[in-house]
């Protein structure tokens, strides 16, 4: 069961969820302009029941007996309200973020505008049109080194009479290990191909170049998939909306096996020491590049926003592994040409 927390949201009042103690895992439904049972409400739905989910999963592979603190707000303006789930210190992780946000709202000029230069027809630039987001996002930083980083989103988008998805799963390894790499990409060309065979291939180059560090000239990780921007009816090979459902439902899968089984081994100071200095990578993609997080400055919730960010980082100058080492083969990874795993 979780144990939620007393918490104040944005508004200043007292977290409704949050005083109820499990009660917090109902689902709220705000009102949508879709007609009652169609796509948009049930996906409504989806992100918070697939919230409560992870986080039971979550908790029992964790195995601490550490709980999710649930933060439950509200927006200020317009329509909506989200849950961030964080657990800390735990004995896999060690910090752990399972976040939904709700929003009904009107876009504003300027995010109008970001999103019609993206080649969204419907957008009118000048902003003043209702939207409907939903979306779940998580990151998991893990207590051990040998355990890589995993982050996973799915939201939808909707206005007027068009509605987009987009999302993606991808892991952040601090020491290679080929065949947890394998057994990731292995789920998601799995999960893919039941839709399409052409499902995979184009979200893995998606998620390549996204989660790349320009001023670095290294990936962040191996990847995974990455997809934004798919129009729900616009694609004849496959369901939209189904595929978007079944890739959330199967991110646990792809991470946690191996992470339980890395997790049980052993560790050195000094390899702790590198997953600090590697998180530092993590950060500065995340706040020089992130397409999401740069969105969510502007005007978003700051908290919520930054809770992506690792639990401990170093900061160290021009740091060089030794030629040969392991900590070496991986920025051998990271700076060569994406693998097909």
């Amino acid at each position: 069961m979780v144990v939620a927390t007393t918490t104040t949201t944005t508004t200043g009042r007292t977290g409704r969820w949050a005083l109820r103690g499990a009660g917090w895992r109902r689902r709220r439904v705000l009102p949508s302009r879709a007609p009652v049972g169609t796509r948009a409400l049930r996906f409504d739905e989806y992100v918070q029941g697939l919230q409560s989910d992870m986080i039971e999963e979550c908790e029992g592979a964790d195995g601490s007996g550490r709980r999710f603190r649930v933060d439950a707000w509200e927006r200020e303006r317009g329509e909506g309200f989200g849950r961030t789930c964080v657990l800390e210190d735990g004995s896999l992780f060690e910090k752990a973020a399972i976040n939904v946000s709700v929003i009904r709202d009107v876009l504003t000029e300027e995010r109008a505008r970001a999103m019609s230069e993206r080649g969204r027809a419907s957008i009118e630039s000048a902003g003043g049109q209702a939207y409907e987001a939903e979306a779940l996002s998580l990151v998991f930083h893990p207590r051990s080194p040998l355990v890589p980083t995993l982050r996973a989103d799915v939201r939808r988008f909707k206005v007027g009479g068009s509605t987009w998805y987009g999302g993606g799963c991808d892991i952040t390894p601090v020491y290679l290990n080929e065949d947890d790499c394998k057994a990731f990409h292995g789920h998601w060309k799995e999960l893919c191909s039941r839709h399409s065979e052409d499902v995979y291939p184009e979200f893995k180059r998606w998620c390549d170049r996204y989660f790349y560090i320009p001023a670095r000239g290294e990936h962040r990780g191996v990847g995974g998939i990455f997809f934004d921007d798919l129009e729900d009816g616009a694609c004849e090979a496959y369901d939209v909306e189904a595929f978007v459902q079944e890739f959330g439902r199967g991110i646990l899968a792809s991470w946690l096996p191996f992470a339980r089984e890395r997790n049980a081994l052993e560790f050195t100071e000094d390899q702790k020491e590198w997953q600090e200095i590697r998180r530092g990578r993590y950060v500065e993609f995340n706040l020089l590049y992130d397409r999401g997080i740069k969105f969510g400055l502007n005007g978003g919730r700051m908290e919520s926003i930054m809770v992506s960010a690792p639990p401990s980082v170093r900061w160290r100058y021009d740091v060089v592994p030794k030629e040969g080492s392991e900590e070496a083969r991986l920025l051998e990874v990271l700076r060569g040409k994406p693998r097909d795993w």
